[in-house]
């Protein structure tokens, strides 16, 4: 009989995992971290593997890690499983990927080309852990077989490169994992694809994130389009003509950063990277040149595809310049009078990690105004409630959202059947069904 198991993220934003299984096989849909942000002190002399899955950060799922080392979580060992495993992971941000580092090496892991470009170049330039995990890439749309599972791709629209939902089809199952998703980026059209294709697949469950139904909308700064944030950011560059602008980005938002550096040479300013951002870029735009701070170096400065410059000449006319800055080089503020800190979803996230007030204070103590500019990755309520109407797929089951409740009402009061799931609870299709 064909099962499927939600581990984690029905009333979280992110670390959203599922299982299907067969007698045969299992694929497991990402695999991310919960409590991003939250300070975790390990304090039980636990391995760190161990502790977040004592504690919650972690799912207890049987027969997929190496337990050998445990000490108080008693879970059976990856040795015990006969069954063909796979995991799928929809993009590359840590709420979807973050665990993969806790995995055997001999774990199966696949996941878009682009996605693992991406994720390959993290590695490279020190942003991202290398896990010891297997990758194998696939191509958007292609067919793959995990036993009797077959899990197919469809690429979709979300702020990060590569994104993915994926149908998966098991003897008397059909599901979709909508991965996280939006219409209001760069191809809406691919979302608008794999939508009609699941309305005419006639999928049993519709796994749907309601990220939106967290908040009450509008949220500041998080439904404007990438085109208008774009806009937003020329009126800022062309109004703001006598001081240095910093922009803090999400590393792994590519398609946001070459738009918002193009944007910024066309207003008249340079664009100046820090040279790990230099290299993500690169491998995404390999015949382009680019502005890198000096100070930000950490490898040879004999590079053909980089003009070099130093804070010293930025300071001296920095009208002329934007900076892109991380969160580690914050404290480059303090070189200037005065300035604007664009905030553009890059790092620290959110109010909910500590490092958002180290940040607004140094800000603060450097005389500069911080402004948010930025673009919701996840489709607004509206958008959601036409997916699933669109899709219509016997139970659609919220997740990845604070209120799977508030997002469950609002489907039943448009006529779309949802379901609550329970955390850990094995369901089959007939179960859904009758739901």
């Amino acid at each position: 009989m064909t099962t499927f198991q939600i581990w984690n993220g029905l009333n979280t934003i992110g670390g959203n995992i599922v299982e299907i299984r067969t007698e045969k096989a299992r694929v497991i849909c990402d695999f991310g971290l919960t409590g991003i942000g939250k300070v975790i002190e390990n304090t039980d002399g636990l391995s760190e593997m161990e502790y977040l899955i004592k504690h919650g950060f972690m799912p207890a799922i049987p027969e997929l890690y190496d337990t050998s080392a445990f000490q108080m979580v008693k879970l059976s060992s990856v040795k015990d499983s006969s069954l063909e495993t796979a995991i799928f992971i929809s993009h590359l941000h840590l709420d979807h990927m973050g665990l993969l580092k806790y995995l055997p090496a001999a774990t199966k892991v696949y996941l878009s080309e682009e996605t693992d470009k991406l994720y390959q170049t993290l590695v490279a330039v020190g942003e991202e852990e290398e896990s010891p995990v297997e990758c194998i890439t696939f191509k958007g749309n292609e067919k793959i077989e995990i036993g009797d599972i077959h899990v197919q791709p469809k690429l979709t629209d979300h702020d990060t490169i590569g994104a993915c939902a994926f149908f998966i089809e098991a003897p008397g199952l059909k599901l979709i994992h909508s991965g996280d998703v939006r219409l209001t980026g760069y191809y809406p059209e691919l979302v608008d694809k794999w939508v009609q294709e699941a309305a005419d697949w006639r999928p049993d469950v519709l796994l749907l994130e309601g990220t939106s139904f967290s908040f009450e909308e509008p949220k500041e700064s998080g439904y404007e389009s990438e085109t208008a944030l774009v806009e937003s950011w020329k009126k800022l560059l062309q109004s703001t003509m006598d001081q240095i602008i910093f922009y803090n980005p999400y590393i792994r938002n590519v398609d946001r950063l070459r738009k918002v550096s193009l944007a910024t040479e066309e207003c008249g300013r340079t664009f100046v990277f820090e040279e790990s951002y230099t290299q993500l870029m690169h491998a995404f735009y390999p015949n382009e040149t680019w502005t890198v701070l000096t100070e930000s170096a950490t490898s040879s400065q004999e590079q053909s595809d980089i003009k070099w410059i130093s804070l010293a000449e930025v300071q001296q006319h920095p009208e002329h310049y934007v900076l892109q800055n991380s969160f580690k080089n914050s404290e480059m503020v303090s070189a200037f009078e005065k300035g604007i800190y664009a905030h553009s979803n890059g790092e620290p996230l959110g109010d909910y990690d500590s490092n958002y007030a180290v940040l607004l204070d140094t800000l603060a103590a450097s005389q500069f105004e911080f402004l948010p500019i930025g673009a919701s990755g996840h489709a607004a309520q509206e958008d959601l409630i036409r997916i699933a109407k669109k899709v219509q797929a016997k139970q659609t089951i919220p997740w990845h959202t604070f209120e799977p409740e508030k997002m469950y009402q609002r489907f039943m009061a448009e006529g779309v059947p949802a379901f609550l799931a329970e955390k850990g609870k094995v369901y089959s299709a007939a179960e859904i069904r009758h739901n």
